[in-house]
């Protein structure tokens, strides 16, 4: 059956000769498709993320351009607030000459509240063994410092 001449035009032999011409022609074909390949316009990826970039950053600059930045002058400039995000101040006339001024009232309130919070200090947190051990220590350190040098010139 591999013997059959199925294609009369063309040897079906596995003979040198026969071998030579087919990878001659499977060297033209191969250069062919190359050459093909080579004049096609080859896709950048970086070039495409730098696309889908700018595709995805043109409307948060056209929202900026077009809606934040006026409301920020008509605040600056006439002095009217205009509320867009929940947290924001309500839509009015903005006092810009009220001096801010601090509740102590409060201020001193939340600072009952939080005074057991408060962090305690190093000393306070060593036992009285370690006080003693650190004194120790510190005597040892300080007799260190008052010794001459003993290096001899």
């Amino acid at each position: 059956m591999p013997l059959e001449n199925k294609f009369s035009w063309r040897p079906n032999d596995n003979g040198p000769i026969t071998n030579l011409r087919y990878d001659l022609e499977a060297s033209k074909w191969l250069n062919s498709v190359n050459k093909a390949k080579s004049r096609l316009p080859r896709s950048n990826f970086a070039g495409d993320l730098g696309f889908f970039g700018a595709v995805l950053t043109i409307p948060l600059c056209l929202i900026i351009f077009i809606v934040l930045i006026p409301i920020a002058l008509i605040r600056e400039v006439i002095g009217y607030n205009i509320k867009l995000l929940p947290g924001d101040e309500p839509t009015g006339w903005v006092k810009k000459n009220d001096i801010y001024r601090v509740d102590y009232t409060r201020a001193n309130e939340l600072k009952a509240k939080h005074e057991r919070k408060k962090r305690k200090t190093q000393w306070e947190d060593l036992t009285s063994k370690e006080q003693e051990m650190v004194r120790y220590v510190q005597a040892e350190t300080a007799k260190l410092y008052d010794k001459p040098n003993l290096k001899s010139n």
